[in-house]
């Protein structure tokens, strides 16, 4: 795995955990979180993206996993990572990373694997997928739109 840019590499096969220390993503109404990777409209074109799949899972306590089902080889890539392109760059515009409404990115909903809240995200490249989408996985960032925090104890 490697950096460049902010962006990690997750290799053909590869795999990272993001783990929110105090925090956690809660089940709210709509989605709960955003998984954004470097998809692009090749050409400008709306109907032509570049994609680079992922397999999402969550799980509370780093043990138990549920995936997200990121079955398509084609497009819609319904709830795989990595088909919808970044909008929101704190650099570029003050659209909030947060809104899945306008952000970007791959949203999820712990409703759809009925998980209450989740402390951990597991992001796994698809190395099963050949020809336009044999591609690696690269991640930009990971964005909770609804978070629980707990106080540190005094």
């Amino acid at each position: 795995m490697g950096a460049v840019s902010g962006i990690v590499s997750l290799g053909n096969g590869g795999w990272v955990i993001l783990s929110f220390e105090d925090n956690a993503i809660v089940d709210g109404p709509g989605s709960d979180f955003i998984v954004f990777e470097n998809a692009f409209f090749a050409g400008g074109d709306e109907d032509n993206v570049f994609a680079e799949l992922a397999t999402v899972a969550v799980s509370d306590d780093g043990e138990d996993w549920v995936e997200f089902p990121c079955t398509a080889t084609e497009s819609p890539y319904g709830t795989c990572a990595g088909w919808h392109p970044v909008l929101a760059n704190a650099l570029e515009n003050e659209l909030d990373p947060t809104d899945p409404a306008l952000a970007g990115g791959d949203a999820f909903d712990l409703a759809d694997v009925c998980l209450p809240q989740a402390r951990y995200v597991r992001i796994t490249d698809r190395a099963d997928l050949s020809g336009a989408l044999d591609g690696v996985f690269d991640l930009d960032a990971v964005s909770i739109v609804h978070a629980a925090c707990e106080s540190a104890e005094e």
